[in-house]
């Protein structure tokens, strides 16, 4: 606080203010006014003469300073007083009877106080004077010398107080250095701690900073002692900015970390490092995360390249392995051909194995699922698995009673589980344990984030471990590349792995492998729960004879090689093929051809309109045609993320002559469900208040094979229409409730531009006048009353014709 006191007519002063307040005279300005301040000061004097502290009180109050005082002549009260209170000043005698000013300042310096100390003496020689500023005294002055006390006050005071403001500066500081969420500490270039913060501790794993002060950075904080020296060897550090580096340490319980340290070198005058000052961030996590996207960037790369091979080879694969079974058919069991084709056939099976797991690994294979129980799975392919891997390996099943329904291709799981126990057995040459076992898990966030393919969830786990050589971390890195092997050549092809990891992840789930060199390797499989009822599985038993037919099918295929074979396999089969290379003339050939055809057979994928598209307009061009489409691999068209939509006929290539024959039977013969993803049937609208018309043209609509929707009125009409549309909207211009015309000009409204037939037997302008307004408004078609059925179904037929064409 400061007081303020205005004395009149006295001289006026000048007012400073440097630290402290200064109080200066000055000659009188105009009106003669003298402002007087003071500043309070509490002052502790260590003096056994009252008349002497009362001439430095003086002293003070002449500097401008308001004192409260204390005096006292004993190191007791000496004490008491510091204890009692806190002080601006301390002014000590140096020689009193009972006590002295080097006692007073160490009664001070004892308690840690930061207050500024003055020895004031009558005599006083120099050498106790140097020796009194050693022990920390302030300043000394003589007491037949007091003009020298306020200056080194001011002086003292004001050094106080920046080092005030320094002390709460650097706690503000160290506060901050200790809650920061990363290490932060302080070395020595021979490796020494000199600080260090709480999150370093906790980084490093220990229970306070003076254990982590106890240690030496290469001996136990780097995981290779010499990885540390290899850093300072850079001898790059500023000492201005800080320098990035990344280095491997390790925790006090063993664990590994990857840090990234921001490094500074402070140096002396002659540029010697005194010491490191230095950053911390575990970057151990990042550094994984970073690892495992680049594995799966590459696997997905590598997927793509090896999914694109595999549809070009399963074309040259369906022309060799149909004509070798085509000539097998037609040779003797004793023609001596018959030998050099059957190893023809066996090379084309062995290739077509290695282009479904090419497919597999790319997840571009054709699923089938269906809600399975794990355990069955296993059970079913136990016995196969024992002679897989041969009397030596001891196969034991660990199946969790209770696990959870998962939804996969059952064919793909058993080939999981043959890869892996293949590879299994060839990592135990002498013999081992195998064991499957099966089991639910509960995946949290935490685990999910700390593994870069997983996902937090229920899912049903199937692990396969073996007793045998394992692996080291870069042979684990790298087991499901395709092509990659640490068999001999000859001896493996590099794909097993890489087809468990595609199947896996096609069905939605992943896989984690656990290995160590000579203590064996467990894959861990994570497929998704269903809570779905598990169905039963089917026993695979002997095929029936190959089915024939007479049908019409019309063949879609743009590789001639693969399109002729395909025709002479259903040829030989009894079926009359309708053969086109493409798009456009399999559009006019349904057209045209007069008789039915009763199977579409297409290719998926080929130039402008893709298999799909082309079904879509054919069948409602011709609705009792059935659809099987044909690919050599997986497109959205007919799957979605490599899942077969349901209700869709699809065939892999390469396929053999039989599974065509059979595959053309089973969609034939199959009955047409409601609600199915098959290429959808054309809708007809039909609309007219006569009950009995309506009926009878519903009724012939759906006999040719059209979907039919049927309303009374035109309110009825356009609500049907508004929310499941149509094709084709046949409607009697005279109706209740809505104008046949009204409702003509609103559907031509509309943007799915519906092909519109309009009907009128009469009216009071004539019917023909109706129908030529209707045809004005925008109907396609008009037809009279009576109505001939026949010439309605012509009419519907060419609508839809033309629909496909546009």
């Amino acid at each position: 606080m400061t007081w303020l006191t205005i004395l009149v007519p006295r001289k006026s002063i000048l007012l400073e203010w440097d630290q402290t307040w200064r109080v200066r005279p000055i000659p009188p300005g105009p009106g003669g006014v003298h402002v007087h301040v003071t500043v309070p000061l509490r002052v502790l004097i260590a003096e056994d003469s009252e008349d002497d502290a009362l001439l430095l009180v003086r002293e003070l109050k002449r500097g401008g300073y308001d004192p409260t005082y204390e005096r006292v002549a004993t190191a007791a009260a000496m004490a008491a007083a510091l204890d009692r209170q806190t002080w601006d000043l301390v002014i000590a005698d140096h020689s009193m009877p009972h006590f002295s000013g080097s006692e007073a300042l160490a009664l001070v310096r004892e308690r840690g106080l930061d207050v500024p100390f003055i020895c004031v003496s009558g005599t006083i020689t120099e050498e106790l004077a140097v020796a009194a500023m050693k022990a920390g005294a302030s300043d000394w002055v003589t007491k037949g010398q007091l003009k020298r006390l306020l200056p080194a006050i001011e002086r003292e005071l004001r050094e106080a107080k920046g080092r005030a403001a320094s002390r709460v500066t650097e706690a503000g500081f160290k506060a901050l250095v200790d809650r920061a969420p990363i290490g932060i500490y302080r070395s020595t270039p021979e490796g020494r701690f000199l600080s260090a913060n709480a999150a370093l501790v906790r980084l490093l794993g220990y229970a306070s900073v003076a254990d982590v002060l106890g240690l030496d950075l290469a001996r136990d904080v780097y995981t290779d002692p010499a990885e540390r020296q290899r850093l300072l060897e850079r001898d790059t550090y500023s000492d201005s900015e800080y320098d990035e580096v990344e280095a491997n340490w390790k925790r006090q319980d063993g664990r590994l970390l990857t840090v990234q340290l921001s490094v500074r070198a402070v140096r002396k005058a002659a540029r010697e490092v005194e010491y490191y000052e230095t950053f911390v961030r575990d970057v151990t996590e990042q550094r994984s995360l970073q690892r495992q996207l680049a594995q799966a960037q590459k696997m997905e790369a590598v997927g793509r390249l090896a999914g694109g091979i595999a549809h070009d080879f399963n074309n040259l694969l369906t022309v060799i392995t149909s004509y070798s079974d085509l000539l097998l058919q037609d040779l003797t069991a004793d023609d001596p051909k018959r030998e050099d084709v059957e190893q023809v056939r066996k090379a084309a099976e062995g290739a077509a194995g290695l282009t479904r797991q090419l497919l597999a690994f790319s997840r571009q294979q054709v699923l089938e699922p269906k809600v399975v129980n794990l355990n069955d799975v296993v059970h079913g392919v136990e016995k196969m698995l024992q002679r897989l891997v041969g009397e030596d390996v001891d196969l034991v099943t660990v199946l969790a009673p209770n696990v959870c329904a998962i939804k996969a291709d059952v064919g793909q799981l058993e080939q999981i589980l043959m890869n892996l126990s293949a590879n299994a057995r060839d990592a135990m040459p002498t013999g081992g344990k195998l064991t499957i076992e099966t089991t639910n898990v509960e995946l949290d966030a935490e685990y999910a984030r700390t593994h870069h393919a997983a996902a937090a969830g229920q899912f049903a786990m199937l692990a396969v471990s073996d007793t045998g050589l394992g692996m080291d971390e870069a042979t684990k890195g790298r087991i499901f590349e395709p092509f990659f092997t640490t068999k001999d050549v000859g001896k493996g092809t590099g794909l097993g792995l890489a087809t468990v990891y595609g199947i896996v992840k096609q069905s939605g789930g992943f896989v984690w492998v656990y290995s160590e060199p000579g203590r064996g390797t467990t894959f861990k499989i994570y497929l998704p729960r269903v809570n779905e009822t598990a169905e039963p599985l089917t026993l695979r038993g002997s095929p029936p004879p190959l089915p024939r037919g007479a049908e019409t099918i019309l063949l879609v295929e743009d590789a001639p090689a693969v399109r002729v074979v395909t025709r002479q396999v259903l040829e030989r089969q009894g079926y009359a093929v309708l053969e086109v290379p493409d798009v456009a003339a399999a559009l006019r050939i349904a057209e045209k051809h007069q008789g039915p055809i009763r199977l579409l057979v297409t290719d998926v994928v080929m130039p402008g309109l893709s298999g799909r598209e082309l079904a879509d307009r054919l069948t409602k061009l011709r609705p009792e045609m059935r659809v099987l489409f044909v690919s050599g691999y997986t497109d959205d068209a007919v799957v979605r993320h490599g899942i077969l939509e349901p209700g869709i006929a699809y065939l892999q290539k390469p396929f053999t002559p039989d599974g065509l024959a059979r595959k053309v039977r089973e969609v034939l013969d199959a009955p047409r469900t409601e609600g199915s993803s098959t290429p959808s049937r054309a809708r007809v609208l039909v609309i007219d208040d006569d009950a009995d018309l309506r009926g009878a043209v519903r009724r012939a609509l759906e006999q040719a094979g059209y979907e039919v929707l049927a309303a009374a009125d035109g309110a009825a009409g356009l609500r049907l229409y508004r929310e499941r549309g149509a094709d084709v909207v046949v409607l009697d211009i005279y109706m209740p409730e809505r104008d046949g015309l009204e409702f003509i000009r609103d559907l031509r409204a509309d943007a799915r531009q519906p092909k519109i037939v309009a009907m009128s037997g009469g009216g009071e302008k004539g019917h023909l006048d109706m129908l030529k307004a209707a045809a004005a408004f925008g109907a396609a078609r008009t037809l009279p009353k009576p109505l001939a059925l026949n010439d309605l179904l012509a009419t519907v037929r060419d609508l839809l014709r033309e629909a496909a064409q546009a």
